[in-house]
């Protein structure tokens, strides 16, 4: 199954004249960083980066996960690209998770990221950070994989999911299926009993959706290429 025309990942970098998978941890730190009370040391050390940095060559530092969505930034790094256009650019910084590099983001370790949509939104709105998006990547394309069992979307009633992250578009699409399937989407905690108009959602890493799928822990998983 196949998605077409969804904007699933953005380009974005802070600004300063701008007006694989998340785990419970994750969760509290994204809920964390959208209070007032942690957000706005981290605003002010962004307005205050940025004021220092007016004018100046502030280097290009990319933040990236590993996943075909970061080749653009990852291209244009390799090939010079930066440089080419006066800039100076650090080499880029891995990360594992969506969380770490929207943290990594907001408190200025890096200042050009991909990142999926809807988190993008909830920096720049949600947490208010003085983010911009520059680029839309990557603007159809995400899949649903399932067992070979798994014929119909019905068929997914009473097993499990896998997600890339609860901010994602994947995670928005795929519970629009299945609500029009007549199915619940659900989280469930391991070995919890899931109902037959219920599928249990549960958020894995991209890199390790493949082998939970061959080792029968998830029914299916919904994600971008290239583990599709």
């Amino acid at each position: 199954m196949s998605f077409q025309d969804h904007p699933s990942y953005t380009h974005i970098c802070a600004s300063s004249d701008c007006g694989c998978g998340l785990t419970r941890r994750d969760m509290l730190r994204l809920g964390a960083l959208a209070t007032a009370s942690v957000a706005a040391p981290l605003l002010a050390a962004g307005d205050a980066r940025a004021q220092a940095f007016k004018g100046d060559d502030q280097p290009v530092k990319i933040g990236y996960l590993p996943i075909t969505d970061a080749t653009p930034l990852l291209v244009a790094h390799g090939n010079g690209l930066f440089e080419a256009e006066g800039l100076k650019a650090e080499a880029p910084r891995l990360f594992r998770s969506w969380a770490q590099i929207v943290e990594a983001f907001v408190s200025g370790q890096v200042n050009v990221i991909h990142l999926l949509t809807p988190s993008t939104l909830w920096v720049r709105y949600g947490a208010k950070f003085p983010a911009k998006i520059v680029a839309w990547n990557h603007v159809n394309g995400s899949g649903l994989t399932v067992l070979p069992e798994i014929q119909k979307v019905q068929d997914l009633g009473g097993k499990t999911v896998a997600i890339p992250f609860w901010y994602s578009i994947h995670n928005i699409l795929l519970q629009d299926v299945l609500r029009k399937a007549g199915l619940t989407a659900v989280t469930r905690a391991r070995g919890g009993a899931v109902a037959a108009n219920e599928v249990n959602l549960v958020v894995l890493a991209p890199a390790e959706m493949v082998s939970a799928l061959a080792g029968k822990s998830i029914a299916g998983f919904i994600v971008a290429e290239p583990f599709n």
